[in-house]
């Protein structure tokens, strides 16, 4: 074996890579006056009976960061029968710029003619987030080359539930051929497996952590999601052809958890989100799992009736609701001129003198205020955006409501518009609704019991209201009932009396009043 007594050997390996009785050794060497933490002059090279002087077959990939402020962490190992892999990577004090690579991994074929199977670029995780690969390269179809199998399981702080997909080529005499129902097929096995659990109450919780991570993996491995984080040799996304079917069983995981667990609210808002991660559902898949949910909430009729006083007009901004029920029912609307109170006989009388209006803007005193949300591409969350009482941006706050994909990271035409409804904003806790989709709480019961004036919560704090596309979804606890309405759509600032008597809205400049028609007695 020659030695080149001006570089250091890192590591090595030593194995039968041709399989001819003799062992070949393959090393990784860098230059002596390189620091170890440096290895931007990284050759690997293999010593053998037909290269006794030494080959180089790979060096420090050229687009891993180097110089002052990076340093470099090297891997290398025997994946397969006659292949290792090369990993490299780089940790810079210096920000660089978005989803660049920081890291390149090599599987090579050390004494073969052609020494590179697969070569990826991979950039620094979302923030949040973290992902190994694991890379095995046995021959999986039999014919005496070794494949590439990468498997790729990411982890997440906000939902510890760790999910995985592979990533696989085949080598052939003419190079290696990926296999493109990968990742797609193992996200849709992820998905079929949690869309046919049948969990309890706290299983569900298992559930939807494990459906949020499995769409944060869709969004680091495939380039339809607008932000991936691995790419090919070339610096190429890598295309997810068949990933629609894996992200439909994600919707359908999402939505039965969300009824596992009683929880009528939750699984309206995962439908609501339906096309947030990849092309919404095919009608005939919708419409079952609608049918599901008027299962868990069954319609029932309302009446509508259109509420004279005129509601403080909209800023722009979350708000808590210029509409406030009291115990009596009866219907508080507060106006530019002072506050009307309508009774439950009809009667409407001001109540300027006994009642306040009540503050409508999210956050007061030293709490930030809340201005409307963000859908960041660096990391998979919604942020809430924020402000101080000046008016001046705060750091935003991430929820655990994942933005939609490709969303602005891509070429989408139109983003959501969902609706923000606070339900409580204190030092201790901000929570509320970004489209149905709960923030800032685990459960609804965790809120504060007596909600403030403004929220879409009854006055004793056991009844939930929310608009969506079929009417309002009124819950108690663990029972729901939608409300079907003529014109369920335009409806936002919505509150509910105790009992579930009457609910409110404002659509357009006014504000509408809903009361449910008695339920029909079931005949024996």
């Amino acid at each position: 074996m020659g030695v080149d007594k001006s570089r250091a050997i890192d590591r090595a390996i030593s194995a039968d890579f041709d399989g001819d009785g003799a062992k070949e050794a393959v090393t990784w060497t860098r230059a002596r006056s390189e620091p170890p933490e440096t290895q931007s002059s990284g050759e690997l090279v293999v010593f053998g009976v037909r290269s006794p002087a030494g080959r180089v077959i790979a060096t420090t990939p050229p687009f891993v960061p180097a110089g002052p402020g990076c340093h470099h962490t090297v891997a290398l190992s025997q994946t397969g029968p006659h292949t290792v892999t090369l990993d490299v990577l780089a940790r810079c004090d210096a920000p660089l710029l978005a989803r660049s690579p920081t890291r390149g991994l090599a599987v090579i074929a050390p004494v073969a003619d052609r020494t590179s199977i697969v070569a990826l670029r991979i950039a620094d995780p979302a923030q949040g987030e973290s992902f190994d690969v694991a890379v095995d390269s046995s021959d999986r179809d039999g014919d005496g080359r070794d494949d590439v199998r990468a498997t790729v399981t990411l982890h997440s702080t906000l939902d510890p539930e760790d999910v995985s997909a592979d990533l696989v080529w085949l080598d052939r005499a003419a190079g290696p051929s990926r296999d493109a129902a990968e990742p797609s097929r193992s996200l849709g096995k992820a998905g079929k497996a949690e869309a046919g659990r049948t969990p309890g109450t706290s299983a569900a919780r298992e559930v939807f952590a494990r459906v949020a991570n499995a769409r944060r993996l869709y969004a680091t491995l495939c380039a339809e999601s607008g932000t991936p984080r691995i790419f090919d040799a070339d610096g190429g996304p890598l295309e997810c052809p068949e990933a629609g079917s894996g992200l439909k069983e994600l919707v359908r995981a999402e939505v039965r958890a969300a009824l596992a667990r009683h929880d009528a609210v939750a699984a309206a808002a995962a439908l609501a989100r339906d096309g947030w991660y990849g092309a919404p559902l095919p009608s005939r898949d919708r419409g079952a799992l609608e049918a599901d949910l008027s299962r868990a909430a069954p319609p029932r009729a309302a009446v509508e009736e259109r509420v004279e006083p005129i509601p403080r007009a909209k800023s722009g901004l979350p708000r808590f609701s210029p509409l406030a029920f009291e115990p009596d029912r009866a219907l508080l609307v507060q106006t530019v001129n002072g506050v009307v109170r309508l009774r439950a006989d009809g009667h409407a009388e001001d109540a300027s003198e006994s009642v306040d209006p009540w503050p409508l803007t999210v956050g007061s005193g030293t709490d930030p205020r809340w201005t409307g949300i963000a859908f960041p591409c660096e990391r998979s969350e919604l942020m809430l955006m924020l402000a101080d009482a000046s008016g001046t941006p705060l750091t935003p706050e991430p929820v655990r409501v994942l933005a939609p994909r490709p969303g602005p990271c891509g070429h989408t035409p139109t983003l959501p518009e969902p609706s923000l409804v606070p339900l409580e904003w204190s030092a201790a806790r901000h929570a509320g609704l970004v489209g149905g989709s709960l923030f800032g709480a685990d459960t609804l019961s965790d809120i504060a019991p007596t909600p403030v004036r403004g929220a879409p919560r009854s006055p004793d704090g056991k009844t939930l209201v929310t608009p969506t596309p079929r009417g309002l979804l009124v819950s108690s606890g663990s029972t729901a009932e939608l409300w079907s309405l003529t014109t369920p759509s335009e409806l936002s600032d919505c509150v509910v009396a105790n009992g579930a008597a009457a609910a409110a809205c404002v659509r357009g400049d006014h504000a509408a009043l809903f009361t449910p028609e008695a339920k029909t007695k079931k005949k024996r």
